[in-house]
């Protein structure tokens, strides 16, 4: 008998494990799919000012020369696709990571990187499509990895030429750089919440979360630029041979042939697009956590 109670309860246990897990996936894809239709246009700028040194053909006058949509939002179609199961998993990781790690702020640190790990999973192919299709319009022929239609193009044509590597091209470039994002932000985020909720007395407002979410953002982004302008290249760029197609040799080039500044091109664009798409995206899961949803 007591062990058909404890079965019984290792099943209930599993079901609101379950139905916890798809609730914060359905808030978390919410939430990602507000934030990337917002701030789309300014990440295709920075995309487009990171690789910008690396053989221009030109970025200025981008929305005369393709339109107003394709110029600002080439890649967006990717975007729409996989993002949604991307930020479900990013934040089906980040509640786990809470629940298995705790509270403090190295336990929400180190639930950023398991989110971020999960995530990426999905979101490498889509950022790969993404950045290729916001960057072909910058590069010339010679520099850039391919030249495509539209984003069903673009994942065929690279799963065909390139197959599955080609698609996680970056995968662990994307870790390195959203690794350390995510300890300094959740580590930031989750400090400020707390002071927050101290003054509020209570669980602080969406509009008072997506305040320090901003902060954080803002911070993290501006730490990790360098790691992503090696990244977005990566990503989109040829290289001559796998040495060269490293994230040390990719920095190592831009400082030689562009200067320290070099490694910072694009950051006020990133921390345009990145800042308020965390505090978009944890208004939106926080509202709809809070409401029961």
């Amino acid at each position: 008998m007591r062990a058909k109670d404890d079965a019984d309860a290792d099943g209930r246990a599993g079901a609101r494990a379950t139905g916890d897990a798809m609730r914060e996936g359905a808030r978390g894809a919410c939430a990602g799919a507000v934030s990337r239709a917002v701030t789309h246009p300014m990440d295709t700028i920075k995309a487009r000012a990171q690789v910008r040194g690396a053989g221009e053909k030109g970025a200025v006058g981008v929305v005369g020369r393709h339109g107003w949509w394709r110029g600002l939002y080439g890649g967006f179609g990717a975007v729409v696709v996989g993002v949604p199961f991307a930020s479900g998993a990013y934040f089906v990781g980040y509640e786990s990571g809470k629940r298995a790690l705790g509270d403090s702020a190295f336990a929400s640190a180190g639930a950023g990187m398991w989110a971020q790990a999960l995530a990426g999973v999905v979101y490498t192919p889509v950022d790969v499509v993404k950045e290729r299709l916001q960057t072909q319009g910058t590069l010339a022929a010679s520099a850039r990895a391919g030249t495509y239609r539209n984003w069903t193009h673009a994942f065929g044509s690279i799963a065909r030429e390139e197959g599955v590597r080609g698609l996680f091209r970056g995968y662990w470039a994307q870790n390195l750089v959203w690794w350390p994002w995510s300890a300094a932000y959740f580590m930031i985020y989750d400090g400020a919440r707390g002071a927050a909720a101290a003054t509020a007395s209570g669980e602080p407002s969406p509009t008072a979360s997506s305040a320090c979410a901003t902060l954080a953002a803002s911070t993290a982004t501006v730490m990790t630029h360098p790691l992503d302008l090696a990244k977005t290249r990566l990503q989109t760029l040829r290289f001559e041979s796998a040495n060269s197609a490293s994230m040390r040799s990719v920095l190592a080039n831009v400082v030689e042939r562009e200067g320290v500044r070099g490694l910072f091109a694009g950051v006020t664009a990133r921390v345009a697009a990145v800042a308020p798409g965390s505090a978009i995206s944890f208004y939106v899961y926080e509202t709809l956590k809070q409401s029961g949803w």
